[in-house]
């Protein structure tokens, strides 16, 4: 199927056009590109806290670090952050920060790597979709000046359904979701992450029918080209969503690392669904249940959803890993 772009990116009746056919079963010719393994690594630490009960910024940095040399098959960390980012890039890092937001010290690390990386600081910027949660989630409004800005995807509008904010200057995407069961999509995952890159008309059509449609998000070229690293918050995650009360979370005190989105989130879920088994005594499946991770997999060809055909790398203690 030919796929019409202007500009680089998909335009908005190409894209709906494209969300339906994926839709129908059609898969994009990509089978013969599925790959045969993918790498996840999850690294641990026995506390990641400082003594004041806050998240410790130098043992998180260094985790994120002994997590990228093992995933880059690197010896030294220089090498490792060189395989994921480079002087010449204009660095976007997409965060969650609902249902559950990510903590601030994990972006942070994120933007410290990419800067000893060699990515100049005023070429980085952090975003999500909606600038009053990112406010409430802890993160600083900074549009312009020196250093790392942070913006809401909303504020700065669209075009082609995308947002402004990743244009044709952006070169490298760090995508940071958090572990946590999510209404409509089941898990707020690496796939899922990426609605906070698309109007809100788009990201509803991809929660229809399921979220039959949610991998097409990850398939367009923006984020296909772009996104160097997923890096998931798995520090303090949430099990559950009680209604109007704050998410129900755990000390898991991990991070998940991959290039490939649909591997990171086919673990991210069997960790989640061993802790929701753990608490009730009994399966406790996600409700909805996230069936466009095998979706992504099987139709799209965009990563591996079997976790017997995944590369799970450990680092740290695994003490109650769940996996």
């Amino acid at each position: 199927m030919a796929v019409p772009y202007t500009d680089g990116q998909l335009d908005r009746r190409g894209f709906l056009a494209s969300l339906a056919l994926a839709g129908g079963g059609l898969t994009w010719g990509l089978r013969a590109q599925a790959q045969e393994r993918s790498t996840v690594v999850l690294a641990r630490a026995d506390n990641l806290e400082s003594l004041f009960g806050m998240p410790h910024y130098q043992h998180i940095l260094d985790l994120l670090t002994a997590g990228l040399r093992e995933l880059s098959n690197t010896i030294t960390d220089g090498d490792a952050r060189r395989r994921y980012f480079g002087v010449s890039d204009h660095l976007a890092v997409q965060i969650a920060v609902s249902p559950t937001p990510v903590v601030a010290e994990v972006v942070d690390a994120v933007c410290t790597t990419a800067a000893r990386a060699g990515v100049p600081v005023d070429r980085m910027f952090i975003y999500s979709a909606d600038e009053r949660e990112l406010y409430h989630a802890g993160f600083a409004i900074k549009h312009e000046g020196p250093g790392v800005r942070c913006y809401g995807a909303k504020s700065e509008g669209y075009r082609a359904s995308v947002s402004k904010l990743v244009g044709p200057e952006v070169t490298a995407l760090a995508n940071v979701p958090c572990l946590s069961p999510h209404p409509q999509a089941g898990l707020a995952g690496a796939i899922h992450n990426y609605v906070n890159s698309v109007s809100n008309e788009v990201a509803q059509d991809a929660y229809a029918e399921d979220c039959a449609r949610l991998p097409a998000l990850l398939r367009m070229r923006t984020f296909r080209e772009r996104t160097r690293v997923h890096v998931m918050d798995c520090l303090k995650p949430a099990y559950d969503l009680p209604g109007r009360a704050r998410p129900a979370r755990w000390d898991y005190n991990g991070l998940l690392l991959s290039t490939d989105a649909v591997a990171l989130d086919t673990v991210a879920l069997a960790i989640l669904q061993a802790k929701r088994r753990e608490i009730a005594g009994r399966d406790w499946p996600l409700e909805p249940y996230p069936t466009h991770i095998q979706r992504a997999a099987e139709q799209y060809g965009l990563g591996i959803a079997d976790l017997a055909a995944i590369d799970l790398r450990r680092v740290g203690t695994m003490d109650g890993a769940l996996i």
